[in-house]
């Protein structure tokens, strides 16, 4: 079941462990409070279908120079840099020459960068579980989109809204709600590069006229995933200790005589 998202607003409950301290932060300073995030960081998966916003079709102004052989032809090493193993990954036609300070001579392609996003976007990841990509409007003018990106020499995940259950590897607690999520690939000089959409898969190389707008891509790996978990007042603690309970209430008790005292000009 797909849960729409409006507006792309985040919201989480903290369903293991004390927030008590999270709980005084937001009571000396909602504003403040409102805009605390706990960034988590991990890896994961991509798959369903990318392909070119129909909102604006175009490929972007940003380029990525890949370096060739003579011939245009980009080769990735298989192996290791003690013991090598280059395959041919792509030849384009539109090889460019240049001179380094040497006076050698340099061979290179340049590729446009291209946005994509998806509407069947699945998100996995050994932090996330119980939920789903969450449907938004790309650009205020795409609904159900899953997921944007953008592909240069490297997949980049710029958004996507996961809600479920996240889980702090660093501190075991679990977070409910709603998260932004961003993150991305290796890069295409990586050994592993090629399990990532990459300019070659699109052929955007300059000055040719790119034919493919969408491609389907299974399990992809994004090398990194960061995920923000807002910390708002609707925060749930487990179930208080009598001491907790007692410390609880003994600083309200103090925030509501501070407030009094603030609006009787004494503080």
């Amino acid at each position: 079941m797909k849960v729409s998202l409006s507006g792309a607003k985040m919201g989480c409950a903290i369903v293991s462990s004390s927030c008590l301290a999270t709980a005084i932060i937001g009571l000396s300073n909602s504003s403040v409070f409102a805009a605390q995030f706990i960034t988590i960081q991990s890896t994961g998966t991509l798959s369903g279908t990318i392909e070119l916003p129909r909102n604006n079709p175009n490929f972007n102004n940003s380029i990525t120079r890949i370096d060739t052989d003579e011939t245009g032809t980009y080769y990735r090493n298989l192996g290791t840099n003690n013991n090598p193993n280059y395959v041919p990954v792509y030849q384009s036609d539109y090889l460019q020459i240049g001179t380094r300070s040497d006076g050698s001579l340099h061979y290179f392609v340049d590729f446009k960068g291209i946005p994509i996003v998806s509407f069947d976007g699945v998100l996995t990841s050994p932090v996330l579980s119980g939920g789903q990509l969450t449907p938004y409007k790309y650009q205020g003018q795409l609904p159900e989109t899953t997921f944007q990106g953008v592909i240069q020499d490297e997949f980049n995940l710029t958004k996507a809204f996961y809600t479920g259950t996240v889980i702090d590897p660093n501190t075991g607690k679990q977070y409910q709600g709603t998260f932004e999520i961003s993150g991305y690939g290796d890069r295409y000089s990586e050994p592993n590069g090629s399990l990532t959409p990459t300019v070659f898969d699109f052929q955007s190389d300059i000055p040719g006229s790119p034919t493919i707008t969408s491609l389907s891509i299974t399990d992809a790996p994004l090398a990194s995933l960061r995920i923000l978990v807002p910390i708002e007042e609707t925060s749930i603690p487990e179930p208080a200790s009598f001491l907790g309970t007692l410390i609880a209430a003994s600083f309200g008790i103090f925030l509501k005589r501070k407030k009094n005292m603030y609006a009787k000009g004494l503080a």
